[in-house]
């Protein structure tokens, strides 16, 4: 059998190649974006409109069919799926599933437009439509702020809050979520034996209430240089502002709230989510990156502004992490190093024993520079490195082994 041999120049080419395949892999390793999971986008998105007193019939034929109606003149809808309640109409979008996902926001932003254009259609009692798209939101890193007994809700939340306003600004960080958070609210407790006893309706002090704290603009002052607004000072600003309200009897007399009722502040009952860790009050904070960055950058970038928050905590607050997917990802690609390298030592001694050190170092050599040619290629295409590009390469790998052994036999 004849075989080739190559010029100088065409040596130096083939080695050039195989340099650009090696090193470029090696930087694209470090460079690739590395998640735990395949980022994913739902193309599905969820309207929600309320109309209270009304039955399902009507609510389909006065909410529901309008907005099908006005989405249905959308381009790439795939299916659309309705439900209609007592007071509450649902409406699912389901978008063709071979949408490019870097499109999908401008899709959501025509949805939204059509939603604009038919709410004002809707009838009086109706409330917004309620547009939510962000089902494909993961939240990866995840931390828990932990209380003491000495502290309350408030203080729980405000520290919450300033560490979500620290974190949204870091590179790579998309959303940062607050889970478990408690609202305030004001709690108005009448004695309706003393109600009865001077003639007062607790709905005429429910609607006083309503009214008196309502932001009210009262004009303009226009000059040639300034424009002072006008605002009344009707506003509640403290709890003996509510004690101090009069509210006036049937028969004309004037009693302050506080004389008749018990106010006192609290919250929400019943909470709509309640969060505990280790037994103690919690708010989680979710960290949201973006399908193209690397989650473990982001990872770090997060725990170093977290240790500087972290000395400011008072005692009795702490942070508690949850789930740190940028440690697991940067643990499952080292694992992918570690298993590269293994592969490469156990098939290169295995050759060399039966077939040879020219056999093992072709079929050795041939399995690096076509994981670095994967990974520069991964590079330019953007796609990075998770479970399913990684399980996918370690099955490639055994299959380069085989060919490489057929072809060099």
């Amino acid at each position: 059998m004849n075989i080739p041999k190559y010029s100088l120049e065409n040596r130096k080419v083939i080695y050039f190649f195989l340099a650009v395949l090696l090193i470029g892999g090696i930087i694209s390793f470090f460079k690739l974006p590395k998640k735990e999971d395949a980022p994913f986008v739902i193309k599905t998105a969820v309207l929600v409109t309320q109309y209270q007193g009304a039955n399902p019939h009507e609510v389909e034929k006065l909410i529901t069919e309008p907005i099908e109606r006005e989405i249905q003149s959308m381009t790439d809808v795939y299916q659309i799926k309705s439900e209609s309640y007592f007071g509450l109409s649902k409406i699912s979008i389901e978008l063709q599933p071979t949408i490019d996902p870097d499109y999908m926001p401008v899709k959501w932003d025509e949805l939204r437009r059509k939603v604009a254009n038919i709410q004002p259609k809707l009838p009086s009692g109706a409330s917004t439509i309620t547009v939510n798209d962000d089902f494909g939101d993961v939240y990866g890193i995840y931390y828990a702020l932990t209380a003491d007994a000495g502290f309350s809700y408030t203080d729980l939340r405000d520290w919450a809050q300033r560490i979500r306003t620290q974190l949204t600004p870091i590179e790579g960080v998309q959303k940062v979520m607050l889970y478990g958070e408690q609202t305030e609210v004001i709690n108005v407790k009448i004695s309706t034996s003393k109600l009865s006893a001077l003639g007062i309706d607790p709905t005429s002090i429910m609607g006083i209430l309503q009214k008196q704290n309502i932001q009210v603009n009262t004009g303009d002052i226009a000059t040639e240089i300034y424009q002072l607004r006008l605002r009344t000072e009707g506003t509640y600003t403290s709890l003996e502002d509510i004690e101090n309200q009069l509210i006036i009897s049937k028969d004309g007399r004037k009693v302050r709230l506080g004389d008749i009722a018990t106010v006192e502040r609290g919250y929400y009952d019943p909470p709509s989510t309640l969060m505990r860790v280790n037994g103690k009050r919690a708010i989680g904070i979710g960290v949201a990156s973006g399908a193209k960055d690397n989650v473990v950058a982001v990872g770090e970038a997060v725990d170093e502004k977290l240790a500087e928050i972290e000395q400011l905590l008072p005692i009795g607050i702490e942070l508690t992490s949850l789930y740190p997917e940028d440690k697991i990802a940067d643990e499952a690609n080292n694992g992918f190093i570690l298993n590269l390298i293994e592969s490469l030592v156990i098939v290169i001694l295995i050759i060399f024993v039966v077939m040879g050190s020219r056999a093992g170092m072709l079929i050795g050599s041939s399995l690096l520079f076509s994981v670095g040619g994967t990974l520069l290629i991964m590079l330019m295409w953007g796609v990075g490195l998770n479970r399913t590009s990684l399980a996918a390469f370690i099955i490639a790998m055994g299959m380069l082994v085989d060919n490489a052994i057929v072809v060099t036999d």
